[in-house]
């Protein structure tokens, strides 16, 4: 008997917890040494400090426009000027200063978006592949549903029931976009609870809060913030559309999607009113993919194997 009990802590003993701070240090030496990942990050670094730091970057306020200097073109084109480097609009505002404060909004819908997401996909994916059973069926039947409507179809459909606002967004991105977290936390879930260590820790009178808080949720933080960066993308070129379709923040915040809507109709004359946020999206995203492309190769296990 007191062999078997030794033996039972051992293989607890085994389990793959969360990585240690030696396990870190190598992640982030091996992230460092890829060059697309370092300039993803230097591009969102950037953006970040333009979003906390708008008013000291930005020479004008948002929503300031001079009539007199309108239409003008970037300062590399004849006919502009270094007062405004990236032109102006139809109503005389800088297009640099609203590039700067629409940072703001795209970084916020993508990050607390799935931040959102991600956590009630991680509690929603945990009672589901722990439990299972009835809890498991329910869930799983709310997945399918969302999963069934196409998704901007969805998102669309709930901006124009709940209205226009930041807010708004934030919290349809991070429900409509939760099922992608669930799904991936359940199955997650469902492999590890086979594991010989949660076995041993369950024979050895660990409660499920035990084995959910100490042998299941360190295992998922590769997994999810693989994830959750590239739905931190994905959240921002949807927010984008839907400012571009009238449905995100409303017209005198600004964003991208909004600056890419009032320069669709001014394309063959002002084409730089919607050049420069279609750069900062395109920008954005890649920066973001090549993070999550690196995080995933160094964090996914079936990535490394396949690789080895």
């Amino acid at each position: 008997m007191t062999d078997a009990v030794l033996a039972t802590r051992k293989i607890a003993l085994m389990e793959p917890s969360a990585p240690s701070q030696t396990q870190w240090r190598k992640v982030l030496r091996a992230f460092l040494r890829s060059p697309s990942a370092m300039f993803g990050v230097v591009v969102l670094l950037i953006l970040v400090a333009c979003a906390l730091f708008a008013e000291r970057i930005a020479p004008f306020a948002p929503t300031y426009g001079d009539f007199a200097a309108s239409r003008l073109p970037p300062a590399w084109i004849e006919g502009g000027t270094w007062t405004h480097p990236f032109g102006t609009d139809r109503l005389g505002q800088d297009i640099f200063t609203r590039i700067v404060y629409g940072a703001r909004v795209s970084l916020l819908v993508g990050f607390f978006g799935a931040l959102l997401a991600s956590t009630l996909g991680v509690l929603l994916g945990i009672l589901a592949g722990y439990f299972g059973g009835w809890i498991d069926t329910v869930i799983s039947a709310f997945v399918n549903i969302i999963l069934s409507v196409p998704y901007l179809v969805l998102v669309v459909v709930v901006a124009t029931i709940f209205g226009r606002s930041l807010l708004n967004v934030i919290l349809i991105f991070g429900v409509t976009g939760s099922p992608v977290f669930v799904r991936l936390v359940r199955g997650e879930v469902l492999r590890l609870r086979a594991q010989e260590y949660v076995e041993a820790a369950r024979s050895l009178g660990a409660g499920s809060g035990r084995i959910i808080g100490a042998h299941l949720l360190p295992n998922l933080v590769g997994p999810l913030i693989t994830v959750a960066t590239y739905e931190m993308s994905a959240m921002i070129f949807y927010e984008a559309g839907l400012s571009y379709l009238g449905l995100s923040v409303p017209p005198e915040v600004p964003s991208w999607g909004n600056m890419l809507q009032a320069g669709q109709s001014l394309l063959p004359v002002l084409p730089w009113i919607a050049i420069f946020p279609g750069l900062a999206i395109a920008l954005t995203a890649l920066a973001m993919n090549f993070v999550g492309d690196r995080l995933r190769d160094i964090l996914d296990p079936r990535v490394r194997e396949g690789s080895g």
